[in-house]
């Protein structure tokens, strides 16, 4: 909890503005973190993508990262500081901000204590084309805890964030995608991979419940295997019952309870043809013999 005493005399002002007087529009003034601080204890910045710019503008210690590119060119970091980079910022964006500060004046005073950016879940694992729209991590398996364990990286230009973000808070279609995208690569990974040919996921229930709002700060998810049912028809189908959870700072915020099974691709894209020329057919008696091949 922040406590900000409203007694406190301002601090004398000085010829160069500190970070808890720095201004920048769309940037809230940094709070000093405590007083016992020394002045070489770095202070935690959490570094977010340009469009939570209203997180950022009215929580202290939290910057956009084109706000604190500024700080850097402008030279007006006089304390250290430990950037957490978090949930907007592309791992493009990343490697500009750090080449950003490999040039400034305060590259000894800052330091990147957390990017989980960096270990955004391959593609193949999501089924995304485009790695701006995969945002988890790689899921790993917590065997102690007979849990998948896996991060939230949201990349500012996603799919999910990109026509608007309203408010302070996460979207609730980010959770939807996000305990999609853990089926997925939790599966591809630990399930089908070895198996050596491609596979149809089918989602046959989906139940999602919000307990609070989510913030753009770091997230943890978990899947738990509630129950693996049996293939009856012994064609190497997978049908899973999961749990998947969101927390933050070990608070849950979002669960997702989820029935679905992987189907191997050859046997289901027959039988959705099937089903997609009879839904043709009942809607269209009359069809034209032509289609896509005849162009």
């Amino acid at each position: 909890m922040l406590t900000i005493d409203p007694h406190r005399a301002p601090a004398a002002k000085t010829g160069r503005p500190e970070l808890g007087d720095v201004t920048i529009e769309g940037a809230a003034p940094l709070a000093r973190q405590s007083e016992s601080l020394g002045r070489d204890t770095p202070q935690i910045l959490h570094v977010v993508g340009d469009k939570f710019v209203t997180f950022a503008g009215e929580n202290p210690g939290v910057m956009t990262v084109s706000n604190f590119e500024k700080l850097l060119e402008k030279n007006e970091l006089e304390r250290p500081h430990a950037l957490i980079v978090g949930q907007g910022v592309s791992l493009e964006r990343l490697g500009q901000l750090e080449e950003r500060i490999q040039r400034s004046a305060a590259r000894s005073r800052v330091s990147i204590q957390e990017a989980r950016i960096r270990d955004r879940c391959p593609g193949k694992y999501t089924h995304k084309h485009f790695d701006h729209n995969t945002i988890i991590t790689t899921p790993y398996r917590d065997e102690q805890a007979d849990l998948y364990r896996c991060h939230l990286v949201l990349d500012d230009d996603c799919a999910e964030m990109s026509d608007h973000v309203t408010g302070h808070h996460l979207q609730g279609v980010v959770f939807f995608e996000a305990s999609r995208q853990m089926l997925l690569a939790a599966t591809e990974r630990f399930w089908l991979e070895q198996l050596g040919r491609p596979y149809y996921f089918v989602l046959n229930e989906y139940n999602i419940t919000y307990h609070t709002f989510g913030f753009p700060l770091p997230t943890d998810i978990t899947m738990k295997v509630l129950a693996e049912r049996g293939d009856t028809r012994q064609s190497g189908s997978v049908f899973l019952d999961i749990k998947v959870e969101f927390f933050q700072v070990g608070v849950p915020i979002t669960e997702c309870v989820i029935k679905y099974a992987a189907f191997d691709k050859a046997l289901l894209s027959a039988r959705e043809g099937l089903l997609s020329r009879m839904a043709l057919v009942k809607h269209t008696p009359s069809l034209s013999p032509i289609n896509e091949a005849d162009a």
